[in-house]
């Protein structure tokens, strides 16, 4: 971001930008009439960049929608929010009815990237932990900031659910740990940019004020684009951009020589690509705050949140596709998404008139390779297990066009929401899935990375059964083969399984084979089996309805999940139909035995 923040601020005279939230030029008018509370340390440490100022509706009621507005400073200020837009966006915000709130956070000289966006995630789940007290409506929390505050309110827009990943060679922790309530999410429901800088590897994408050697981007990260890149890349909220994004608006100034007006329109051609519901207002005269917060681009402001409260009808209708005709099962499939799942993609019979207490479905749950957060190469192989009678929870966003998925990894958590999600379905009256899902036989699953969070979650006892694709731990000797974002639990994590565990590799040419097989030799308390086609690494998932590994794989499932002693002949026995079919072959444990 390359402005002279001195030059700005002599600009404004006697006053600072603080008094006038750096951003709120020509309004000084202040929320005082409002009731509100002022310095929670939302971070319990007592640290006055950890305070925030709540300001209320003058009208009582038990809860409250909420609107987080973050002040902008460059990053270089750790106590604006005495000034955070109070007179424009606040008092827009509660005459609309919502809770404003003005948080501080660590400045530059406090805290490097990304201290600043761990103390913004602290804020949403400190309003989650104390919901009652500070009278939120938890089902609505929206975020807005100008400036810098405008990035880190696009930032955690973008990054809403995203605790780790890795950026090219950076690890980058974004949740962070400020604060008391970990437990909590720290998910936004929608968010507004105003003239926020959002990729911080292309701030020359227009006029802009030079401030020379250091842009304030530099002091933040103590690098240099030309030497660290991905430490860039990891603050720019372009690079996070992902179609489950929550929705978003954006307001940028055409005369805007601070943050370049460029800046705004990339980012929402990004978003609209994605397809993120996204409005955007380019203002002819505005530049960086002057004539930015007039009442017709407030108004507009009031009227997107409103229409993103109304949840998912803001988001349109849920995507769905029907994959290769449904599948060759008995009950024809249909992938699609479901707004009370994020992040989360569905497979399961069309018509589910034929499941019910007495035939419910049986679970998969998947996890993608490449930690992709979508199951793009995997479709044609889990739609086919669904046509035969399962409801198949995959992680990551509904894949509707082809091409590799471009977004941030995928998270071990995903798995442990799918099984929650599906038991919460089953149990709730107003669900489709009414009593129409066997919470009592789920496989957990997956394929290269995913089949490590596998492993990762193997102990949680709601699992059934296992299922290891072209997978297995990485010992000390070839850890550092991995691909960095990965998890990677030590083998003993393997005397955590307690079912039954099936691996699925690709022989000898399977970058995973020498893993899968060495956690195979490993287990002996639990019924165990090694299946091998040599394939490579990359399975038989997108060949049609799957390939061969949809037929083995529905065979386990079959066998594991719904008890069927015709599929359980596919592994049992010296001469197992599995060694019958072209080129597969199959190892087992002492424990095998055991299984019926």
């Amino acid at each position: 971001m390359k402005r002279l923040l001195l030059t700005i601020l002599s600009l404004c005279g006697m006053y600072s930008y603080a008094q006038y939230g750096f951003g709120g030029f020509g309004s000084n008018e202040n929320l005082n009439s409002y009731p509100s509370k002022k310095d929670i340390n939302y971070a319990g440490d007592g640290k006055s960049y950890h305070a925030m100022d709540v300001y209320y509706p003058k009208e009582a009621k038990d809860s409250y929608p909420v609107i987080i507005h973050i002040y902008g400073s460059a990053w270089s200020s750790n106590n604006g929010k005495g000034g955070a837009d109070l007179g424009t966006v606040g008092k827009a915000a509660v005459e609309a009815g919502y809770i404003f709130v003005t948080p501080n956070h660590r400045s530059n000289s406090d805290a490097q990237w990304p201290g600043q966006i761990n103390d913004i995630k602290a804020v949403a789940r400190y309003l989650r932990g104390n919901a009652e007290e500070l009278k939120v409506d938890t089902s609505f929390i929206a975020i807005s900031g100008f400036s810098s505050g405008g990035h880190l309110a696009s930032t955690a827009a973008t990054t809403s659910g995203l605790k780790k990943t890795k950026v090219g060679s950076y690890d980058i922790d974004l949740e962070g740990a400020v604060g008391n309530h970990l437990q909590e999410s720290s998910s936004v429901n929608a968010a507004c940019d105003w003239s926020g800088p959002v990729d911080l590897t292309a701030m020359d994408c227009g006029e802009s004020m030079s401030m020379g050697e250091n842009s304030p981007e530099d002091i933040l990260l103590k690098s240099k684009l030309s030497e660290e890149p991905d430490k860039y890349h990891s603050l720019s909220a372009t690079h996070y951009v992902d179609a489950n994004d929550p929705p978003l608006i954006i307001f940028h100034g055409k005369k805007d020589n601070v943050v370049p007006c460029c800046q705004g329109e990339k980012f929402y051609e990004l978003l609209k690509a994605a397809g993120v519901k996204t409005e955007a207002t380019f203002v002819p005269e505005g530049g960086h705050g002057m004539g930015m917060y007039s009442e017709e681009n407030l108004n507009k402001m009031v009227n997107f949140l409103n229409a993103a409260q109304k949840g998912d009808a803001a988001k349109g209708e849920p995507k769905s596709r029907i994959v290769e005709d449904g599948g060759t099962g008995a009950y024809k499939a249909i992938m699609k998404e479901d707004f009370s799942l994020p992040e989360h993609t569905i497979f399961v019979p069309q018509d589910l008139t034929a499941f019910d207490k007495k035939n419910p479905l049986p679970v998969l749950v998947w996890g993608n390779g490449a930690c992709a957060n979508s199951p793009h190469e995997h479709i044609n192989f889990l739609n086919e297990i669904a046509s035969h009678g399962y409801i198949v929870l995959a992680t990551g966003v509904i894949p509707m066009e082809g091409g590799w998925h471009r977004g941030p990894m995928s998270r071990t958590e995903q798995q442990i929401e799918s099984m929650d999600w599906a038991i919460a379905q089953n149990a709730d009256p107003a669900s489709p899935y009414y009593q129409k899902i066997d919470v009592k036989n789920i496989c957990v699953a997956g394929m290269s990375c995913g089949g490590l969070q596998t492993l990762y979650n193997c102990a949680d006892q709601r699992i059934k059964t296992l299922m290891i694709c072209n997978s297995g731990l990485f010992n000390q000797q070839n850890a550092n083969q991995a691909v960095g974002g990965m998890p990677m639990p030590p083998k003993d994590k393997l005397k955590e399984i307690h079912t039954s565990i099936m691996y699925m590799l690709g022989g000898e040419s399977d970058i995973a084979y020498g893993n899968g097989m060495d956690d195979f030799k490993r287990i002996e308390h639990v019924p165990a089996c090694a299946t091998n086609l040599p394939v490579g690494h990359g399975g038989t998932y997108a060949q049609p309805h799957g390939g061969e590994y949809s037929i083995v794989a529905l065979a386990w499932l079959d066998w594991q999940l719904k008890g069927d002693k015709k599929a359980s002949k596919m592994f049992v026995g010296k001469n197992c139909e599995i060694l019958k079919r072209k080129d597969w072959s199959i190892e087992k444990n002492a424990a095998f035995n055991k299984l019926k």
